[in-house]
């Protein structure tokens, strides 16, 4: 009993944000599945932008860090 306790499996959680249900996506009509798409799209690029505009500040304030030196 001690080791059953011991030795037991973990479950794993599933990850909410990465489940895909391929028959609800193909029940929606073309025009839908374009518009999630695109705002699928949308959201991911607003994202990168963000994330390359935090890299270029930071890049910029480790260079004038530099050349104080």
């Amino acid at each position: 009993m001690f080791f059953k306790f011991i030795f037991k499996k973990k479950e794993k959680k599933p990850q909410e944000k990465f489940q895909f249900d391929i028959n609800n996506w193909m029940d929606l009509t073309k025009e839908e599945r374009l518009e999630i798409d695109f705002k699928d799209k949308d959201e991911l690029m607003k994202k990168k932008k963000a994330l390359l505009k935090s890299i270029r500040e930071e890049y910029i304030k480790i260079k004038k860090k530099n050349k104080e030196y």
